[in-house]
């Protein structure tokens, strides 16, 4: 591992709600490429996730953060037309390249150009972690959801590299693994968009690797790393790594070491009809 590698760090939010906008698109965009490759949780989460929509093609269901676009092709058995939104010009342009959307939008989720009640479900996977306010954008996307209409989101919650966390603590009280809501943070940002019938379901997905470099470099891979604008601040130098992983290493299993992620699965009927 170079000195300079850096993992998912988050200890000062931008104080301008643009700057920092700005900042998680710049990061995704540059890991446009590497994203697919490297993201194996993100794929299975967004599998599990698809299996919570009814398995008939139906309407038009718009995809929040769409990343490149590697679920895509999975969209013909649960609609009959899609629209893909992504921050990141980047990830749009990937997404774009497959040419199976209907639209290609790069938008912000708080603000999604798109007419009230429009779409008919809603599915959004491991998006929602990166934005500043849920409840502005859980309400976004019930404006733009048609009455009757579904949605499936999920996102990380506090508990996630938790193991991280530890090896960090044994080295210094700093905050180095970017913070998560609590589960009943997002269910009472959920609680102030009315006219929606909410269900949540937490699950835990756990990875593996032969070392803390490996974890690093996938999650640098997922353009992860820096998206809260955090800098190097005391990770340089070889000898602060190889505490980390001895730290990390008393977490190691027969499968190697493990990361564990908590992710809340959301689904919702938006009333009427």
């Amino acid at each position: 591992m170079s000195e300079a590698s850096p993992l998912p760090l988050l200890l000062q939010l931008p104080a301008c709600r643009e700057q920092f906008v700005e900042q998680v698109a710049r990061s995704f965009g540059n890991a446009c490429h590497s994203y697919t490759s490297a993201a194996r949780l993100q794929q299975q989460v967004a599998l599990d996730a698809l299996a919570l929509l009814p398995a008939t093609p139906q309407g038009h269901l718009l995809d929040v953060g769409c990343g490149p676009g590697w679920v895509h092709p999975r969209f013909s058995g649960y609609c009959h037309t899609f629209s893909a939104v992504d921050l990141s010009a980047g990830m749009l342009a990937k997404a774009a390249s497959q040419q199976l959307a209907t639209d290609y939008i790069q938008a912000d989720a708080e603000s999604l150009p798109l007419p009230s009640q429009s779409v008919d479900t809603v599915f959004s996977s491991l998006m929602l972690q990166w934005c500043q306010r849920p409840a502005a954008v859980l309400a976004e996307i019930t404006r733009v959801l048609t009455p009757g209409g579904q949605l499936v989101l999920t996102t990380l919650v506090d508990g996630s590299l938790a193991e991280l966390k530890r090896a960090f603590a044994a080295l210094d009280n700093k905050q180095h693994v970017n913070h998560f809501l609590a589960v009943s943070d997002v269910i009472a940002a959920a609680s102030t968009v009315s006219g929606v019938r909410w269900q949540f379901t937490e699950r835990s997905y756990s990875l593996f690797y032969a070392d803390v470099q490996s974890l690093a470099r996938e999650l640098k891979a997922l353009g992860a790393n820096k998206v809260a604008g955090r800098q190097s601040q005391g990770l340089t130098g070889k000898g602060y790594w190889q505490k980390l992983a001895a730290a990390y290493d008393a977490k190691r299993s027969a499968a190697g070491l493990p990361a564990t992620y908590q992710v809340l699965l959301i689904t919702g009927v938006k009333d009427g009809r």
